[in-house]
């Protein structure tokens, strides 16, 4: 009766807000689940199950999954992120109005389909039920969603907009990435403290390099802007170039930790695909997200079942 008392509440907490905005500003609502970029929320639900993974592998607690709760706080941290992911956005979409112009005229504010106030009123309310969550949840998760989001806002917002800082603004996303995974690791019941530091290199070492593919498709808008990420910087051959290298890394250094050697022809194809949509012309930034979260939700699945120590 406790977990079904629990699971009720999630329910009403990821959609209480929602329907609340259906009824009173339907309008901005709506523009907000248009532009809620599942992709990315799915990258750090996809790392929260790797912390998630890493514990139940390194300490044999494969029991944890068969408890109900377990998942209930997965399910609450999921909905966390997802709040806290609709700040990020609209923090970015005020911030790089001018940009978006040129790079992505399908953004609300450029579209003219919200205001800027009540767009960023609404994005404050989400933040605000985000940390709500997460405290609900537990201490782990509230100062993860905490730090992440202002993570997101030194990357994004002035007066740091550190996004213009190249190499150092993947960073952050890498430490993001990170604390996402340290928060699954934690919400398992391990130790921040002792997340596998080797896993913790490739989070903040060449996956957040990899990152930069998100750049791509923004680059006459960031030069515009004079944001200088690798493409406006290297040029887009060069950067591709780079992006593609840390991106082979990433691969390599997650197989070589897995050690399930009957994966490594999935990592081998998984790669060549993700490096074959980089390059492929013309460039679209969805099926590289799609190749990238799915290899990072195999990646999940293959460490949730094995029971490798390392």
């Amino acid at each position: 009766m406790e977990h079904l008392t629990q699971a009720c509440i999630l329910a009403a907490g990821a959609t209480a807000p929602v329907l609340l905005g259906l009824r009173l500003a339907p309008k901005l609502t709506h523009a907000l689940l248009r532009d809620i970029r599942l992709p990315r929320i799915l990258h750090y639900v996809a790392l929260a199950g790797l912390g998630l993974a890493l514990f139940i592998r390194q300490d044999s607690h494969i029991h944890l999954l068969q408890d109900p709760k377990t998942w209930i706080q997965f399910s609450g941290l999921i909905i966390a992120l997802s709040y806290a992911a609709i700040f990020a956005i609209v923090s970015n979409n005020l911030e790089d109005l001018e940009g978006d112009r040129i790079s992505n005229p399908n953004r609300p504010l450029v579209l003219g389909t919200v205001e800027p106030k009540p767009y960023f009123w609404a994005a404050l309310f989400c933040q605000a039920w985000a940390l709500g969550w997460a405290a609900w949840i537990g201490q782990s998760a509230f100062w993860g969603i905490l730090a992440i989001s202002i993570g997101y806002c030194v990357y994004s917002c002035r007066p740091l907009r550190l996004k213009r800082v190249p190499i150092l603004s993947k960073l952050i996303i890498g430490f993001n990435s990170w604390v996402v995974a340290l928060c699954g690791y934690a919400l398992a019941g391990g130790n921040p403290f002792d997340f596998p530091w080797l896993w913790s290199i490739l989070l903040l070492g060449p996956l957040s390099l990899a990152a930069n593919f998100v750049d791509l498709k923004d680059t006459e808008g960031d030069r515009a802007m004079r944001v200088a990420t690798l493409p406006v910087l290297l040029g887009e051959p060069k950067a591709r170039f780079l992006i593609a290298i840390a991106t082979a890394a990433s691969y390599i250094m997650a197989g070589l930790l897995l050690q399930i050697w009957w994966a490594y022809p999935l990592n081998a194809a998984a790669l060549v695909v993700h490096l074959f949509l980089l390059y492929r012309k013309p460039y679209d930034e969805r099926w590289v997200f799609l190749v990238y979260v799915n290899a990072l939700f195999g990646l999940d699945i293959f460490l949730f079942f094995s029971q490798n120590q390392f």
